[in-house]
């Protein structure tokens, strides 16, 4: 969306200095674009959207309507698929820590449950033992070898003794439906040959453990690349694949194990690649001023809001100018740093063009991770807006938090 500054003005006074606007749209027709590209060489795919990348209840619902699964890690994940009216046969429970309760209520309301630990092979056994008559759908969470320095901490090593031990007590749980094999990893640089390389792997253990008959499923994970701007782009040192790329490595090798549609389905579980593009954040610059050498315009936002994790790449800013240029200087290097306290909070160092008070600097790629790890931290979490394309009417997804919502399970 096109934002001008008397637009970016209006929506400051209604929703307040600092907010999200995200494209529901957009995030529709990244859905169509990823799985189409699986479907074109494996039409038996299906999406589970990640729902710790991006938990806002729209984007959730979107994916409902659209047929998708809910990839959850948490109880407070799942209960929020369900509170949306995500059927449990459509909810995908992953992640290394769930309560035994966590999954006794997940695998009787039929969802599936994908295994991390011996421990948690423990609580089935229980729950079988339990409830004889009702069936309980899990999978396994292959640990695997993708060629990274550091070994991942989760699932079971599939070259262990314990891997088939795991495999073999499922099996002998006469209402345990062993569905599948599941696995999911990221590498900093995303590339298809690590994707290949996995949907290989998977692929060898698939036909080894399940001689007479494929697998119900094959989860081959996320950790997709997004789609970006070239501004961004140039920041990572290899390539970013785009989403035939990825559909390339890893449908095409499930196609050639299992030509015919005669396979398992195969689930992908994209969250950054759905939504980092379709967020901007909208900070109003407050003032500017000079200290020693160097130059700083103070946003309404900060970098904990923009990007959490504080990596390391600079995030695609826009400024969209006041009308009062009398305020507006030209720079040639000046930081735009956030509200906080702390040094490091600068959301984009050494920004070159006219820049005052009064000015709206927008950050694009915005839409993964942030609002889900944002922390109370000093100012409460800002709006989250949206509108359909073609209107002009902007909705509230999230209204910006107040001090009530921050404090409301302390103690006073």
């Amino acid at each position: 969306m096109e934002f001008s500054w008397d637009l970016l003005r209006t929506l400051d006074e209604q929703y307040g200095d600092s907010f999200f606007y995200v494209d529901v749209d957009a995030f529709e027709d990244n859905f169509h674009h990823f799985l189409d590209a699986f479907r074109a060489i494996y039409p038996n795919t299906r999406i589970g959207y990640s729902y710790k990348t991006n938990y806002l209840p729209r984007l959730c619902q979107r994916v409902l309507a659209l047929g998708g699964y809910a990839e959850v890690v948490s109880r407070m994940e799942y209960d929020l698929a369900r509170r949306i009216g995500v059927p449990p046969a459509r909810i995908i429970f992953n992640g290394p820590y769930k309560t035994a309760d966590d999954l006794e209520l997940a695998l009787l309301e039929g969802a599936t449950c994908n295994l991390d630990s011996a421990a948690e092979i423990d609580i089935v056994e229980r729950i079988a033992a339990r409830a004889p008559d009702r069936p309980l759908t899990v999978a396994l969470r292959c640990n695997i070898d993708i060629g990274t320095d550091r070994v991942s901490r989760f699932g079971f090593d599939v070259e262990a003794p314990e891997f088939r031990q795991a495999l073999d007590r499922l099996r002998r749980v006469s209402t345990c439906d062993l569905a599948g094999l599941h696995f999911h990893a990221s590498t900093g640089h995303r590339s298809v040959e690590s994707y290949s390389l996995r949907t290989k792997r998977m692929l060898e253990l698939a036909v080894e453990n399940f001689p007479d008959s494929p697998p119900r499923f094959l989860n081959l994970g996320g950790g997709y690349f997004s789609r970006m701007s070239p501004a961004l782009r140039r920041q990572f040192a290899g390539p970013v694949p785009r989403y035939e790329d990825y559909a390339e490595a890893v449908a095409s090798e499930v196609a050639a194990t299992y030509p015919g549609g005669s396979g398992p389905e195969l689930i992908v579980e994209p969250g950054s690649a759905l939504t980092a593009d379709v967020m901007t954040f909208v900070a109003r610059i407050v003032t500017v001023k000079r200290v020693r050498s160097r130059s700083v315009a103070l946003a309404s936002g900060s970098i904990h809001t923009i990007k959490p994790t504080l990596h390391g790449k600079t995030m695609p800013m826009t400024v969209v100018g006041s009308p009062d240029e009398a305020v507006r200087e030209e720079y040639d290097g000046i930081d735009v740093v956030g509200y906080t306290c702390m040094e490091h909070d600068v959301l984009f160092e050494g920004y070159s063009g006219r820049l005052g008070p009064g000015d709206y600097a927008l950050f694009d790629n915005v839409g993964a991770y942030t609002i889900v790890m944002k922390p109370p931290f000093i100012r409460p979490a800002p709006c989250i807006i949206t509108h359909d394309r073609g209107s002009d009417r902007f909705e509230v997804l999230r209204r910006r938090e107040q001090i009530d919502d921050v404090f409301a399970t302390y103690t006073f």
